[in-house]
């Protein structure tokens, strides 16, 4: 009888063991998820409220792949400076304004390679100038060079948002030594890091494994990862109405009238609410181009939002012009698929992206293989674009956004 009784009762504790066990281990439908929305804390941060919907985001790091890396390296020629509309003396005045020293004058004036152009000079200036340049020098001379398309790596360098060096370098497989020649070279346009010599760096890197790892870093740019969390009571014909603009709203409904299924709550990727051609490119860069291919930039990147296939003839800058002043309309409040352009007090266009929601725009940041097609916030694509002057933003909507 002991022993019967004895095993009863060790039966009982196992039975209630996994009864407390299932229970503390059982989900609690929707508060879990409601906190780590309401906390903020990373990985995930809280968007702003509105007709969007309810947020949630996340930076990534996103990189090119080797093919675009050895494609890279093989385009890298020596550093070349155009100083345009300048002549020989005019250059070399330039430079003693902006900063350089005696001893670096001497080196550039000193230096064989000047090609004098029709509409300016070119100077290949010594690797211990360029590794030698104050940072604060650096920046001013390259905002003069960036001035001019054909200084291509100062018009569009290597950047990283603001965050910090560590940030853009982490996890990188650099050396210490490779690390420490970036460092010589980097600097600050607006509050963005930038990095303009990657030729003179290459140049410095015997390994060949270590300069793709170099370009492969220099080349990471920060996107997000944005998401829109749906409740049981999300009000899904609100959503549609928001997210459906301009393309398949019989799509979007149903999926969204899905996820309020779901106990508590699901987040969905916003790439699935875009049209085809951003979901397509989102994250990615462009492939490497055929002769005689244009490389997409903003204008066409944009313009073709709401189009599949997209319409080359928006690498027309008098196609899209036409199109804005005959077709779209001057907003206040942008909604989903607005044009948003950044242009100079005069008017002048600089830059175009494609309003998604928040304040975040989908933009492809010049026309070169090395700026992807992303999310980012409108706050980081102004940083990208700083000026001597303040930008002037404009939003655009066209009459209908299949047009």
């Amino acid at each position: 009888m002991l022993l019967v009784v004895c095993v009863v009762q060790f039966l009982l504790l196992i039975v209630q063991s996994r009864l407390w066990v299932t229970q503390e281990a059982a989900p609690q439908p929707g508060r879990v998820l409601r906190a780590y929305s309401a906390t903020n804390r990373e990985p995930y941060f809280a968007g702003q409220p509105g007709p969007w919907g309810e947020l949630e985001y996340t930076r990534i790091n996103i990189e090119p792949t080797d093919e675009f890396v050895l494609a890279e390296e093989a385009a890298l020629g020596p550093t070349r400076w155009f100083f345009e509309g300048q002549s020989r003396e005019q250059a070399l005045a330039l430079c003693r304004d902006l900063g350089l020293t005696e001893v670096q004058q001497s080196s550039l004036r000193e230096a064989g390679s000047w090609t004098v152009a029709p509409d300016g000079v070119i100077v290949l200036p010594p690797g211990d100038l360029i590794m030698a340049l104050a940072p604060e020098v650096r920046a001013r001379l390259y905002a003069v060079l960036a001035r001019s398309p054909r200084n291509n790596l100062h018009a569009w360098p290597f950047a990283y948002r603001q965050g910090g060096f560590a940030d853009w370098f982490s996890n990188s497989g650099l050396s210490e030594n490779s690390i420490a020649l970036v460092k010589q070279v980097v600097y600050q346009r607006g509050v963005v890091l930038c990095v303009s010599d990657a030729p003179e760096l290459c140049l410095r890197i015997s390994d060949p494994a270590e300069r793709q790892r170099l370009i492969k870093a220099l080349a990471r740019t920060s996107s997000l990862l944005m998401k829109v969390r749906v409740r049981p009571e999300t009000d899904v014909k609100a959503l549609t109405a928001y997210w459906g603009r301009g393309w398949h709203v019989k799509d979007i409904e149903p999926l969204l009238a899905s996820l309020t299924k779901v106990p508590g709550s699901i987040t969905l990727d916003v790439a699935h609410l875009l049209p085809p051609f951003a979901r397509k490119r989102l994250n990615s860069y462009p492939t490497p181009l055929e002769p005689g291919q244009r490389a997409p930039d903003c204008y066409w990147t944009a313009w073709n939002f709401f189009r599949d296939p997209p319409d080359d003839r928006y690498f027309d800058d008098a196609v899209w012009r036409q199109e804005l002043q005959q077709h779209c309309t001057l907003v206040e409040e942008p909604t989903f698929g607005d044009l948003v352009f950044l242009t100079r007090p005069d008017g002048v266009p600089i830059h175009c992206a494609v309003f998604i929601a928040d304040d975040v725009v989908f933009t492809k940041n010049g026309a070169n293989l090395r700026q992807p097609w992303k999310l980012s916030k409108m706050e980081d694509m102004l940083a990208r674009y700083p000026e001597d002057y303040p930008l002037r933003i404009g939003i655009f909507r066209p009459q209908s956004p299949r047009h």
